[in-house]
């Protein structure tokens, strides 16, 4: 053994020490007590040599430094920065993470905005890529958004010439076929978020510039706050499932579908993992077709409540609306009416990568929260004697996403819509319509996508006259920071 060779040398160096002039008692004596210094030094070496021993066979030993090895100070610039889902943490240490959902990807992106339970990470962007953190703070904070051209071709032209909205058809037209280019869905937005002892706070601010529908002026898609889990501010109404709208190059998407922007304050509450119940007090407005000496009146606010289940398969939410309506003329007369909606939806993942999408709705006095029939007036008829008649909706879309490849993928969406008026409306109102889509999305780089669209609607009147479009549509978007 090494140890005992060790040993050895140093009784030899000892025994040959000129010291040996001593007496033998004193020689012995002297001896005992070197040997027991040297057995101390022995066990000593010994021991780091079998700590040695014990780290070559198991690299994952780490011992730990005789002297603490001090952290680098805040403003030093030494610090990695890490992923901004890990700095995004609770006041309890709790990291943020994805929702559970499975991944997706949309060149419309109605997704990125949606609040979410405890502001997760939305199944488009679980990384939360682009996020700077702001120096000797812990807000992160990202400047988001995207570039989108559109290619359009109207074989039968639809009313509107950037966006497929079936019920802008006009009956009255000979000429119908139209061509355009436009950027007005191109996107800025403007996001924070931070930690706070009430939980993750996030910051979402987001415009596009379809203006007042005729020029490229800014409007505006969301700005709220929410903190934990309360919301408040501009955006999508509680009701709307924005992980369940279809991927399509149209902005306008099938008629059937909830989509409403509006001013709301909400509150969700986790039931168990994956499953929450959400209420929402929302602006009212009364969508009804008035006279001159005529306006609308709503005497309490929207009230909305959804429950949702979400998982890495997809997810369903059921949510409901009630509602009350009304109108004044200038003496004060008029007439309320309490009105409903009723929702479901959802998303299953299906195969590798494919996905399937879909919602349904009924509701009586609810056409403000309906795609194709919000601003026309539609929420309810007012009679000949002045008495409030609702009308009642039913309308619902499915859409299914294949992956050709992982960067191609295509979708086919239809939809259709239908409201009821017991013969009180105008012959020429809305009675029904209907849409279908099919495309092929090519996406070469994360932040790269073009795609090609082919669309159809038609417009059905309350006198039983209807009328087809059509549409070809183009598009090619770059992502700021995907």
């Amino acid at each position: 053994m090494r140890f005992s060779t060790i040993a050895a040398a140093s009784v030899a160096l000892l025994v040959a020490d000129p010291a040996a002039a001593q007496s033998p008692k004193e020689e012995v004596e002297a001896l005992r007590a070197e040997v027991a210094e040297l057995r101390s030094i022995v066990g000593t070496l010994r021991t780091r040599l079998e700590d040695v021993e014990r780290r070559d066979a198991d690299p994952a030993v780490v011992p730990e430094p005789a002297v603490p090895v001090p952290s680098p100070p805040a403003d030093s610039g030494a610090r990695a920065s890490p992923p901004a889902k890990q700095e995004l943490a609770a006041a309890d240490g709790a990291s943020l993470g994805a929702a559970p959902l499975p991944p997706r990807e949309t060149i419309g992106d109605r997704i990125t905005g949606a609040s979410r339970i405890d502001n997760l990470a939305p199944p488009n962007d679980p990384a939360l890529k682009g996020f700077i953190a702001i120096p000797g703070t812990e807000t992160m904070i990202r400047i988001g958004g995207y570039a989108k051209v559109d290619m359009i071709w109207d074989p039968a032209f639809v009313g509107n010439r950037d966006e497929f909205a079936v019920p802008s058809t006009s009956f009255g037209r000979t000429d119908r076929r139209r061509a355009t280019v436009n950027a007005r869905a191109t996107r800025f937005s403007l996001e924070l978020r931070r930690p706070s002892t009430l939980g993750n706070l996030r910051f979402y601010v987001e415009n596009d510039f379809y203006g007042d529908g005729s020029s490229y002026g800014f409007h505006l898609n969301h700005a709220y706050g929410q903190v934990g889990n309360t919301y408040g501010g501009f955006g999508y109404s509680a009701l709307v499932d924005a992980d369940a709208l279809p991927d399509t190059l149209d902005d306008w998407g099938p008629g059937g579908a909830i989509f409403l922007r509006t001013a709301s304050a909400r509150r969700a509450f986790k039931l168990a993992p994956g499953a929450h119940l959400t209420l929402s007090v929302e602006r009212p407005e009364s969508d009804l077709v008035l006279t001159g000496d005529q306006s609308g009146a709503s005497t309490m606010p929207d009230l909305v409540l959804v429950g949702r289940y979400e998982s890495e398969g997809g997810h369903i939410q059921l949510g409901g609306v009630v509602r009350r309506i009304g109108f004044r003329d200038e003496q004060g007369q008029g007439d309320d009416a309490t009105g409903y909606g009723l929702s479901a939806s959802g998303s299953l993942a299906l195969f590798e990568r494919d996905g399937l999408s879909f919602a349904a709705n009924y509701g009586r006095g609810a056409a403000r929260y309906v795609n194709d029939i919000n601003g026309l007036g539609l929420d309810a008829v007012i009679r000949p004697d002045g008495r409030l008649r609702l009308i009642e909706h039913v309308g619902g879309y499915g859409a299914y996403t294949h992956y050709w490849t992982d960067k191609l993928r295509s979708n086919l969406v239809v939809g259709a819509l239908r409201i009821g008026d017991d013969g009180l409306l105008d012959p020429t109102a809305l009675r029904a319509t209907r849409y279908g889509a099919i495309n092929l999305i090519w996406a070469p780089a994360s932040s790269f996508s073009v795609g090609l669209e082919g669309l159809y609607g038609t417009l059905e009147r309350q006198d039983g006259r209807s009328r087809d479009s059509s549409r070809i549509q183009a598009t090619i978007k770059y992502d700021f920071v995907r």
